[in-house]
């Protein structure tokens, strides 16, 4: 029997007892694993449900509010959600509210369903109930075997026949090859195969060496990217609870104490009714500020207007509010209407670069002239075979020194995030540019693609 045929045989055996291990074990760890998976999104669906219901009691009608929910949960996995009042409408496949999974030892165990009712004015509108469906775990347990035992079946059919052809001028080589490509796998980047063997293999291992030192560099600019988007977004939230912490306090203390005054003043036998009248204006007066910070801080984490206006009407708008709040100030504007056929992302993205180019420079410049141009890089190709140019100048005092602020910084990784680029420039005759670049050919061509 020669060297080749019990490599081969040796490799086949490996591989189907390599294979039936894994499906066993898979299946010997189904059920704890299944329990784990349907506890988890019952208390998953059981948080989802509660963080959803508080708006839904303060509401006008919170029934419809109660309806709309139950049927936006109607579509998801591995649990039913339905109304008490219409469960056997809702869901006919459960028997008397309980489902019994699947897979349980043999054995079929009752699931009793999470029931949570909804009170609202200190009524009972109805009763949420939350049903496991182990079957779908289940489901795609199976799915998973046959997949791995698919796969198993196709790699090792290669490995085999590979093997047989190389197995006697390039076994050694192979194997450090395989051996670094499962530890590159495993994301060890930093190793590096020695070119030796044939000139082919040589190729190979030097292509391969590439690769390693190419997902290095990648590994650790997306660490980089990683934490500045964390520390960027734990920054922007402390942000936003100080703003919460130091405008939103005061207004409701002195509604408290209005309230509180007014409650007494009705209490009296003699009401003064100029006094009632001035603590309910000052109250009323207090949640129109309320409305106004609640509004601004909705507007920093989520633009209210651009789904209704488009990106070009919310860029237009942004800049209108500018002029009317800076009337000394010239902004000129040129925006491509059709920036409002890109995808949300990007959308967003040009959203915020402009936003926060056009804040930076009506505060910190104080510049006379400022120019907003959003357009494509190839004005006579579609919007598909191009890119996104965004320009906003001004003639104000310019940069002080290169560093930049929480907003620059948000912005780079954004841009960067989206494969785009960045410059913020000083120019000649004064003042300061900010360029960014953000190509959608990928983007646009798999919409289009999905459209088709």
């Amino acid at each position: 029997m020669s060297i080749q045929l019990r490599l081969n045989l040796a490799i086949a055996a490996l591989s189907v007892i390599g294979l039936l291990c894994m499906i066993g074990f898979i299946l010997l760890d189904a059920k704890p694993r299944m329990d784990v998976e349907n506890a988890s999104t019952m208390l998953l669906t059981e948080t989802l449900i509660r963080s959803a219901l508080v708006p839904i009691r303060e509401s006008n009608d919170p029934r419809q509010g109660l309806t709309r929910l139950i049927a936006e949960l109607k579509h998801l996995r591995h649990a039913s959600v339905s109304l008490a009042s219409q469960k056997g409408e809702a869901d006919p496949t459960l028997d008397d509210g309980l489902e019994r999974t699947w897979f349980s030892g043999g054995k079929s165990l009752p699931v009793a369903p999470l029931k949570i009712p909804v009170e609202a004015r200190g009524q009972l509108l109805d009763t949420i109930v939350v049903t496991p469906r182990p079957g779908d775990e289940f489901s795609e347990l199976l799915e998973a075997i046959f997949r791995i035992f698919q796969w198993g079946t196709i790699v090792s059919a290669i490995m085999l026949f590979l093997t047989w052809l190389i197995v006697n001028r390039s076994l050694q080589p192979v194997r450090a090859l395989r051996d670094a490509m499962h530890r590159m796998s495993g994301g060890e980047f930093d190793l590096r195969v020695p070119e030796v063997g044939p000139p082919e293999i040589k190729s190979i291992c030097g292509s391969l060496n590439l690769l390693a030192a190419a997902l290095q560099r990648s590994q650790k600019d997306n660490r980089r990217l990683t934490a500045n988007m964390i520390s960027i977004q734990d920054e922007e939230r402390r942000d936003i609870a100080r703003e919460l912490h130091d405008e939103l306090g005061p207004y409701l203390f002195a509604m408290r104490a209005d309230a509180s005054l007014l409650r007494r003043e009705l209490e009296k036998s003699e009401i003064d009714r100029s006094r009632s009248l001035r603590l309910n204006g000052q109250i009323s007066s207090h949640l129109d500020l309320l409305q106004q910070t609640n509004r601004r801080v909705l507007e920093r984490l989520t633009p209210a207007g651009l789904a209704e206006l488009g990106l070009s009407g919310s860029l237009q708008a942004m800049a209108d509010m500018w002029q009317r709040h800076k009337s000394g100030v010239d902004l000129q504007t040129s925006i491509d209407e059709r920036i409002d056929d890109l995808d949300d992302t990007r959308k967003l993205t040009i959203f915020r670069v402009v936003q926060e180019g056009l804040t930076n420079a009506f505060r910190h410049s104080g510049a006379k002239n400022i120019s907003v141009v959003v357009s494509f890089t190839n004005s006579d190709q579609p919007p598909s075979q191009t890119a996104v140019n965004i320009s906003i100048r001004d003639n104000g005092k310019g940069r002080a020194d290169g560093s930049e602020g929480f907003g620059l910084k948000a912005m780079r990784e954004r841009v960067s995030a989206m494969s785009g680029s960045m410059a913020i420039e000083s120019q000649r005759e004064g003042g300061t540019a900010l360029s960014v670049t953000l190509p959608v050919v990928d983007a646009l061509a798999s919409v289009e693609a999905c459209e088709v």
